[in-house]
């Protein structure tokens, strides 16, 4: 019994120890019950101990230590020294065989097998500059700067000798921003090469797909080139005046596209080397041989973008060329009265709804295309056979398409309300079209691509920068180029595991966390007592 009572205090140490660590997991000292007994008898055991033998306990205990911490001095500081020792040419070591493990399911924190091989076969020194937006989160869509420091570090282990990157803050460096030739939106600059060879992106969108497929385009060397067709009252691609779309032409450059004018009554043919042709409304009429130049590029596996603009005459032709590819423009101009109080007038509105698709796939909800003066694009109703049709965009279920446009743009009356004759809402604003088209029995199917976009303001250098104008037109000329699909990677997600407990269990859990180590606790600590006792 004296033993046991002398024995006391480290029974009451244990318990009261386990006892609060228990209350601060818990978050409460009086929650648990277990937690509870244990701050109780371990209080209880401590002053039972204190009471019956804790003074000379104490002072015994004080002897003991005195006359061993001279022997034990020497030992102490030497395993101290090895143990510093081994923990420096442990880090020596980690430091010049640098090494990553993921061991998420979902590869959460590496590379995809994709990625790593473009970046291991990249032969010229390739720089990763990006942007700090720390303090500009709406610049960066939402992005997590410490997320896109942690990307572009990968991007370098894959290839420390070829790849490096830097992430600066622009109201520090702003003369190095500009240097750059970062533009508002721009989140990151990539350079291949060195010097006059070298060639140069610029993105918006810092994500594993997204600088993958800007190397893997920087790595072609060759930009495709994208047609432009002039001559006919199209706005201007080289100006930056207002109604210019240089904005446009620079957002292409930086995604190592080349935008060139065509003038297709010079040559009477598409070139060869077009990714790309774009008819943005056209005043004027085109000539029945430029429109058949058009579907002959078409029909051959060409892609094709066109734009209308019912403000200024621009439809009918884009009309007429769409119809030959059975998507409907239509004679009027989408309103909708909620984006008056937004955008003071109803023929100003965002679109609400994305079709599933490789150009809508990345668009957000929270940055949606703005239009204005844009009509209707109705894909054919049912299936047509050996052709894919999209409607891309669609507004919002309280808008709809005015087809008395004489009496919108009428200065006396200059209003217009939903009637009988109108499409209601939600109306479709664009239309993708994909068709396999055999050229000859010895050869393979290629794909002609078309899209139809009832408006081309939002591509002017005065609507360019709203919202998500930037990224829809771009995600448009990628995949009218064929280069949405160049390196094609997943989201990945860090997947739960859940496993579902009962209250019974979850306490079972929790008493044998607690009283396993503490009985093993008890049980050594009593062992090396009673030795200590006997050796006394």
């Amino acid at each position: 019994m004296e033993t046991m009572l002398r024995f006391s205090g480290y029974i009451g140490s244990v318990l009261l120890a386990f006892g609060v660590m228990g209350s601060l997991i818990v978050g409460s000292f009086t929650s648990q019950p277990l937690v509870v007994v244990q701050l109780i008898l371990g209080a209880l055991f401590l002053i039972i101990w204190v009471i019956t033998s804790g003074v000379s306990s104490l002072s015994k205990a004080t002897q003991v230590i005195a006359g061993r911490s001279a022997r034990f001095g020497y030992n102490a500081v030497l395993y101290t020294g090895v143990f510093v020792g081994l923990v420096v040419v442990a880090n020596i070591f980690v430091i010049q065989n640098n090494k990553r493990w993921d061991l998420t399911e979902e590869g959460v924190y590496s590379l995809s097998e994709k990625s790593v091989n473009v970046v291991k076969g990249l032969s010229k020194p390739l720089r990763l500059v990006a942007i700090d937006t720390s303090n500009m989160m709406s610049l960066a869509g939402g992005a997590n700067p410490e997320r896109t420091r942690e990307l572009l570090e990968l991007y370098t282990y894959s290839n420390p000798k070829e790849v490096s990157f830097e992430v600066i803050d622009p109201r520090t460096k702003p003369v190095e921003v500009e240097r750059l030739g970062m533009k508002q939106g721009n989140l990151l600059y990539l350079e291949y090469g060195e010097g006059p060879q070298s060639v140069i992106s610029r993105i918006n969108t810092v994500d594993e797909q997204s600088v993958t497929n800007a190397i893997v385009k920087l790595t072609k060397g060759i930009s495709k080139k994208i047609y432009y067709i002039e001559g006919h009252g199209e706005p201007d691609v080289g100006t930056d005046t207002e109604s210019g779309m240089r904005s446009f032409v620079n957002a292409l450059e930086d995604e190592h596209l080349t935008v060139e004018g065509l003038m297709l009554p010079r040559i009477g043919k598409i070139p060869e080397d077009a990714a790309v042709v774009m008819l943005a409304a056209p005043k004027l009429k085109l000539s029945s041989a430029e429109q058949e130049a058009l579907v002959a590029y078409v029909n051959k596996g060409g892609r094709l973008i066109m734009l209308a603009n019912p403000e200024d005459g621009g439809n009918w032709e884009v009309q007429s060329l769409a119809k030959r590819f059975d998507i409907e423009v239509g004679n009027d101009v989408i309103l909708d009265a909620e984006s008056q109080m937004f955008f003071g007038g109803p023929q100003i509105f965002v679109a609400m709804g994305f079709s599933p698709h490789a150009i809508t796939a990345k668009l957000s909800g929270r940055q949606p295309p703005v239009f204005s003066f844009a009509s209707s694009v109705v894909a054919p109703k049912g299936e047509v056979s050996g052709v894919t049709y999209t409607e891309l965009l669609k507004t919002g279920p309280n808008s709809w398409a005015e087809r008395d446009i004489a009496r919108l743009f009428d200065k006396d009356d200059g209003k217009a309300s939903f009637g009988a004759e109108d499409l209601k809402g939600p109306v479709p604003i664009a239309v993708a079209m994909e068709k396999a088209v055999v050229q000859g029995s010895d050869k393979e199917p290629v794909v002609s691509r078309v899209v139809v976009v009832g408006d081309v303001t939002w591509l002017r250098n005065d609507s360019f920068g709203a919202m998500g104008n930037r990224d829809l037109i771009l995600n448009m000329v990628n995949w009218a180029a064929g280069e949405e699909g160049a390196i094609a990677i997943g989201p990945k997600q860090m997947r739960q595991s859940m496993a579902v407990f009962s209250q019974s269990t979850i306490k079972t859990i929790l008493a044998l966390s607690f009283l396993g180590p503490e009985v093993m606790l008890l049980l050594g600590l009593f062992i090396w007592w009673r030795r200590q006792q006997s050796l006394a």
